[in-house]
């Protein structure tokens, strides 16, 4: 065999391991190869002629094995499969001309995926969702276009986290927010078989996401800052933390104007010592512009609201919210007391709970130490309830509030009952149940333990149980994709 046949076989070999069946391109886009390259040499000439012969096959371009049936299909001319990060795959595809491409992707025993790109001539199209460890088959729709691949596997600390499950969540994702201290630390995607299928390792505590409308994630890493990845596990945009100056921490939130909301502290000097205060600044990822736009500072007084569980930090806010009038909506750790700002920044709309409050709360409807409140309907807010100065158990719970009073509408407690006084979520989802998570470990702070997440129904039977073993769990978010992708019906 010559040396040009070798180095075709060879690149042949190579991509069809890949996945793709790919064939050489017509004549008019392969590479000349010297006619030097077929006459008798000296060894040492013809040594260096095969080589440059080798070179110049290995720059081939390779074209999909298409024959479309009519003049109007679309042609594929090359195709790449690549692997941008875990669990991930691009498949880049050049076409004669601009068109719209669907490509399906599925694991045998399991629903086919779909992924749609708009019309270009060179769509990149990315396969999310897979599950570890399995023999994947794709199709680009309309060609003849196939391949496959095997997904890859989870890592041990991160498979080490997750204990038993019984049931099966309705979301079809769910992202933990997961703290392990000698383990993994980070974003980690569940699907509908409890595999993970997505993560994304921070450096320190997983502090909140937010998904903007271009299906970016906005994962907020206390040592890190603010990272806009794609679902691709390709960073698009990055905020450095700033500890020194306004040190972001424990929630973002997109605006509806597709900006990002975030925490800081507000430090003030009080009589000699420093007070943290919180702020919600604005951040535009594509500009970079940053805005301070409210800070605890201007609308609550030290001595009107003192911290009843606090030194030097004031308020500890702890969730941010967009409510249904653009209102936005604080979680004050330190105060047991959800505030709502009005969309212009310039009022405080109410205050549910706590001192001071617009809508006060009997001991027994009270919550305290609270996260992730969220006004989910207008006079409806769901939040997490850890009892902290209660004690004694944790709950999910739902207020209604009118002409200034504020009722229980809903609540639930786990059994075996669990008391988790820090950390924890509760989000309502589109049919009326709701994901839970308690995020402390047994033992911890006086935690009951264990960290583990139960979504229930409105009537509050558990439908969907997870036990982790990690130390901590921020929270647990309902999620409907990781990308672009779709269930084929």
């Amino acid at each position: 065999m010559s040396s040009r046949g070798r180095a075709s076989h060879r690149a042949n070999a190579d991509a069809v391991h890949a996945g793709i069946v790919l064939c050489p391109a017509p004549s008019s886009v392969r590479p000349s190869i010297p006619p030097s390259a077929h006459r008798p040499e000296p060894p040492i000439s013809r040594a260096r002629t095969v080589l440059g012969a080798l070179v110049a096959i290995s720059a081939l371009t390779f074209v999909a094995c298409d024959a479309p049936t009519d003049v109007d299909s679309v042609r594929v001319l090359s195709a790449e499969l690549t692997t941008p990060a875990p669990l991930v795959r691009t498949l880049r595809v050049a076409l004669d001309r601009p068109a719209e491409l669907t490509v399906e992707y599925w694991t045998d025993g399991d629903s086919r995926l779909r992924v749609q790109a708009p019309a270009s001539a060179s769509p990149s199209i990315t396969l999310t969702r897979l599950r570890p460890r399995r023999s994947y088959h794709f199709q680009v729709v309309g060609t003849t276009l196939t391949g496959d691949f095997t997904s890859d596997t989870v890592p041990t600390d991160l498979a080490a986290s997750l204990v038993s499950t019984t049931g099966r969540h309705t979301a079809p994702l769910v992202m933990l927010h997961l703290f392990e201290p000698t383990g993994f630390k980070g974003y980690a995607m569940l699907d509908e078989h409890d595999d993970v299928v997505w993560y994304w390792r921070t450096t320190d505590f997983p502090f909140g996401m937010a998904r903007r409308t271009n299906g970016n994630f906005v994962l907020m890493d206390k040592g890190r800052g603010l990272v806009e990845v794609g679902p691709d596990g390709v960073v698009a945009h990055e905020l450095p933390q700033d500890f020194a100056n306004r040190e972001m921490h424990h929630d973002a939130v997109a605006s509806r104007s597709n900006t990002v909301f975030f925490i800081a502290f507000d430090d003030r000097t009080v009589n000699g010592a420093k007070v943290r205060g919180e702020a919600i600044w604005e951040w535009s990822p594509e500009t970079g512009a940053l805005d301070k736009r409210w800070t605890t500072w201007d609308h609550f007084s030290l001595a009107a609201t003192p911290a009843p569980r606090a030194d030097r930090e004031w308020a500890h806010a702890n969730a941010l919210a967009i409510g249904p009038r653009n209102n936005v909506l604080v979680s004050m750790h330190h105060w047991n007391q959800v505030v709502s700002i009005t969309s212009d920044w310039s009022t405080i709309e109410w205050r549910l709970g706590g001192m001071n409050a617009t809508y006060p709360l009997p001991a027994a409807d009270a919550f305290s130490g609270q996260h992730t409140a969220r006004e989910i309907s207008p006079g409806h807010v769901v939040l997490f309830d850890n009892g902290a100065e209660r004690g004694g158990f944790s709950r999910a719970i739902e207020y209604s509030l009118d002409g200034g009073t504020a009722r229980v509408q809903w609540e639930w407690r786990a059994q075996p009952i669990n008391f988790a006084p820090f950390l924890g979520s509760a989000r309502r989802l589109a049919n009326g149940n709701t994901m839970i998570a308690f995020g402390v470990m047994a033992g911890l702070s006086g935690s009951s333990g264990p960290t583990e997440v139960y979504e229930v129904d409105a009537a509050g039977t558990p439908v969907w149980h997870l036990v982790t073993r990690t130390f901590n769990m921020y929270r647990a978010e309902p999620q409907t994709s990781i990308g672009a992708e779709s269930v084929v019906p």
